[in-house]
């Protein structure tokens, strides 16, 4: 049993990581895909297609 521990220990802490890049990756949508800002840019969008 004490082998096995930190093994357990080490997906643990990479289970965390992966959670934190996740949130990190979420967060930078939010900012960037925010409906604020994404309005102008579908309303410039037909405009600059027209032409």
């Amino acid at each position: 049993m004490p082998q096995m521990a930190p093994m357990n220990w080490t997906l643990l802490y990479i289970f965390i990581i992966f959670l934190f890049f996740l949130s990190l990756i979420l967060s930078f949508f939010l900012f960037y895909y925010t409906p604020k800002s994404f309005k102008p840019r579908l309303y410039k969008q037909p405009y600059n297609w027209k032409w």
